[in-house]
This record gives C-alpha cells, sequence and structure tokens, in this order.
C-alpha cells in the first residue's frame, strides 16, 4: 500500500483555495488584504443565507472594509444574522441601534433586505425538511452492469473507495463519468471509471416520444480486505483524513462540506443521524457549491433524502445555473420548456441554452439548434441559425439524429428541398441505428414530401 501520509496529503490537495464563491475563499482573500474581492464573496453567499458571511458583510458595510461605508445596511445585515441565528449578531445590532442617524431608515433598509434574503423567505424557498427513508424512484434503469477489473494483488494488500458522478445520454450509454471523491486516492479510480462507462441503461423517453439524457447519477464502490493490518492502516488513516477534511469544512470551505456529505451519503464515514448528509450538502449549497446545489435539486425533485418539493427543485436548480453550471444551464432551460410547468418561459429557456452552446456544452447546442427549428414562436424560428449551431455540434457528434433533422428541416425550409430530404433520410436511419422511437422523424419526413407535393401542385397552376 502507498504511503498513507502522500496518500492524505493528495486527498486534501484540492482544498487549499476553493473553486467555488464560498466562505473560505472570502476569508483567504480577506488575509491577503484584497478586501474587495473579500466582500464580493461575502455579498454573494450572504444573500444564499450563509450566516457568518451576513455578519462580516454587515462589519464590512460598517467599517467601510472593501465598500462603501453605510451604517444602514450594516445596521440591517446584522439582524438578518440575527434572524439566521448568529450568535453575535443580536449584540450587535443593539449596540449599532444607537448609533444610526435615523431608526426609520435603518428600519425601512432592513425591511427592504429582508424581501429578498430573510430568513422566512430563504426557509420557504431552499431549506430542506428530512425524509426519514432511503426508499425513491429509480431515476435510470440499468440493464447491463460491470464490475471493475480488480486484480488479486490489489484485492489483498489494499482497501479503498470510490464515488463516481455520471450522465446517461439518450441511447443509454453512459458520459461525463467522474470521480467525486475516493480514498485512498487512485487506487480504484480508473478501474471503478472503466466499470461505469461499460454500463448500459434502459432509455428515457419523454411524453413527446424522445430519447433524453439522464443527469447527475453517482454510485460508489469498495474495496475490502482480509488483511488486519490493512484493514487497521486504513481505518487509522480514514480517520485523520476525515479530522482534517472535517476541520476545512466547518472553516467554511465548501468543497470541503460537499465531500462530507457525500462519504457521509455513501457510508464511508459514520452519520450521527439519518439525514446528516442532507445537513452537509444543504450548508455546501447555501455556501455557494453548485455541486451540492444540484444535490439538493434532486432531492427536492425525487425525494431522495428530503421531501419532494418542485418549487425547491426550481428554486436550487436555478441557483446552480445562475453560477455559469452549464450542466445546470440545460436542465434549467429544459425545465422553462415543459409545457406542464408553472415555469414555462421559451424566451428565458433560449437565452439560457444560447450561453451554454456558446460554452461548447453539446445537449445545449442539440436543444438550442432544434428550437431554432422547429419553435412555434416566430421570432425564435430561424433556420440559417438552426443549421449554424447544428454544424457546430456535429463537429461533437456528426451523426446525431436530432440535429441531423434539424438540418433537414431548416435546409427544406429555405428551399434547399432535396438536400433537406436526404438529411431528414439519415436522421430516420441514424435513430433505428439507435434504436430511437422513430415517430417523430418519420412524421418530418411526411410533413416534408406533403410539402413539396403542395409546391407542385402550386406551380402546375
Amino acid at each position: 500500500m502507498k504511503n498513507p501520509t502522500l496518500l492524505l496529503a493528495s486527498a486534501l490537495s484540492l482544498f487549499s483555495v476553493s473553486c467555488f464563491a464560498d466562505y473560505s475563499t472570502a476569508k483567504y482573500y480577506e488575509k491577503q488584504g484584497n478586501v474587495e474581492k473579500y466582500v464580493a464573496e461575502l455579498n454573494k453567499i450572504a444573500k444564499l443565507g450563509h450566516v457568518n458571511a451576513q455578519f462580516d458583510l454587515a462589519t464590512a458595510y460598517l467599517n467601510g472594509q472593501g465598500i462603501e461605508k453605510d451604517i444602514n445596511k450594516a445596521y440591517a445585515w446584522y439582524l438578518i444574522a440575527k434572524d439566521y441565528g448568529h450568535p453575535q449578531a443580536q449584540e450587535k445590532y443593539r449596540s449599532l441601534r444607537k448609533e444610526v442617524p435615523s431608526r426609520r431608515e435603518a428600519k425601512e433598509t432592513y425591511i427592504e433586505l429582508k424581501a429578498m434574503y430573510g430568513k422566512q423567505l430563504h426557509d420557504l424557498r431552499y431549506a430542506p425538511i428530512a425524509k426519514h427513508t432511503n426508499f425513491f424512484p429509480e431515476r435510470a434503469k440499468i440493464i447491463e452492469r460491470v464490475e471493475p477489473d480488480i486484480d488479486n494483488n490489489t484485492r489483498s494488500g489494499s482497501k479503498a473507495w470510490v464515488t463516481i458522478g455520471y450522465n446517461v445520454n439518450e441511447s443509454g450509454v453512459v458520459e461525463d463519468s467522474r470521480i467525486l471523491a475516493s480514498f485512498p486516492k487512485g487506487i480504484i479510480d480508473e478501474l471503478a471509471l472503466e466499470a461505469v462507462n461499460e454500463w448500459k441503461f434502459e432509455p428515457d423517453i419523454s411524453p413527446t416520444g424522445e430519447p433524453r439524457r439522464i443527469f447527475d447519477l453517482v454510485t460508489s464502490f469498495t474495496l475490502g480486505s482480509d488483511n488486519s493490518k490493512v484493514n487497521r492502516e486504513f481505518q487509522r488513516s480514514l480517520d485523520e483524513y476525515k479530522e482534517k477534511l472535517l476541520a476545512l469544512a466547518n472553516k467554511g470551505n465548501s468543497v470541503a462540506q460537499n465531500r462530507y456529505a457525500l462519504m457521509l451519503e455513501h457510508g464511508v464515514i459514520e452519520k450521527s443521524s439519518e439525514n446528516e448528509h442532507i445537513d452537509w450538502y444543504y450548508k455546501a449549497a447555501i455556501n455557494g457549491n453548485h455541486d451540492a446545489q444540484m444535490r439538493l435539486m434532486h432531492c427536492f425533485s425525487n425525494g431522495e433524502g428530503c421531501q419532494p418539493d418542485e418549487e425547491k427543485a426550481f428554486n436550487w436548480l436555478e441557483l446552480a445555473s445562475e453560477s455559469g453550471n452549464e450542466r445546470a444551464q440545460y436542465q434549467l432551460a429544459m425545465t422553462m420548456l415543459n409545457y406542464s410547468s408553472i415555469h414555462y418561459d421559451v424566451h428565458t429557456a433560449a437565452k439560457i441554452l444560447k450561453t451554454a452552446a456558446h460554452n461548447q456544452y453539446l445537449p445545449a447546442m442539440i436543444e438550442y439548434s432544434r428550437l431554432l427549428a422547429f419553435s412555434d414562436v416566430a421570432e425564435l424560428r430561424d433556420a440559417q441559425s438552426a443549421i449554424k449551431y447544428a454544424e457546430l455540434a456535429r463537429a461533437i457528434d456528426n451523426n446525431h439524429p436530432v440535429l441531423l433533422s434539424v438540418l433537414g428541416s431548416a435546409h427544406s425550409e429555405l428551399g434547399r428541398v432535396q438536400e433537406g430530404q436526404l438529411m431528414l433520410q439519415q436522421a430516420l436511419n441514424e435513430a433505428n441505428n439507435r434504436s430511437w422511437p422513430a415517430q417523430n422523424y418519420i412524421k418530418l419526413i411526411e410533413l416534408s414530401e406533403a410539402s413539396m407535393m403542395a409546391d407542385r401542385t402550386t406551380d402546375s397552376y
């Protein structure tokens, strides 16, 4: 087994400076003397409900630290932090109440901020309610599972755990598989990834008859050992890792918080309560971690550890999307394109898809080109742009049936009927090759043929 000290250092190296806007990053900027970035980070997560950030933001307003001094906003943010339960906020608020030039103006500032970021509203929009069961609907049905090919030497000399995140495409094939966490790092990571990449799932079919992707699936593997010495060393290293990880999490590092939640959820670390992992995901989410925000979105959407709530699921998805996460942007846009959703908003969905498409996120490129080709909203329909985005996406998946159907329909609309029909037929053939439902592609071909016949009839007169 590799040196456990080196393994521990490698596992924790992720957390030196967070890639997310979080509290530990804010404190890092403060320590470096970059007060403008310090306050900018505080401002982001204070609005999400991070109580320490709210308190520190109030102090920054009070002292003019990296921001224009504003005693009314200091008063308001101390009062909001008090509402969220910060232990020192009430004392600061009472002290400041005597110093504000106008209590009426200060109270008005508080009421204004409370209406946007107050505790009551936050709980209504975001806070999870524990669901005391681990039984929830399966989001993807696996039809072929491959186990990691671990040799006997690794089995006898190591003990390890790894959790992998992945998506499933329209054909039931695994995409975007990635290591979410492992310990010790590197023992079975690649073997587990190779196995998951060979899994096959039953394609998920939408109500419109189109196959669709499934996102943010998670699986874990453990490697046991019969060697008592290996088991003792593993447990010692794991305990040390847990302590250091928890210390980082308590300092406000959102990556560490999300990682700790993941290890609790998958049984690597023993829970002190049934839904302790949800509490840590929630801490990471209000600390700006979009992976945790997406986890809570699925929690609310599918009842995975908390009471289902479609509105809270949408709110977390919206926050994750605002962070620039293309996976979240795509899923938010698809929610907005759902006619049955109360959040149906085709124009906003188009803008979100366009942003993600410009970042070369294939699902968004496909859906945006389809929207441009087939939308029944006149101002969105644009055959030329549909062709442009579809061709760009074909650089990633040349024979994707949707892209071929977009090109076929768009070329036909622009008068290039023969070229359009050829591509529509290619779309149907490729859909059959991938065992996709073919009715929508057949319908497009029939519509194209009917349109061509109508044009011929018109020309004959």
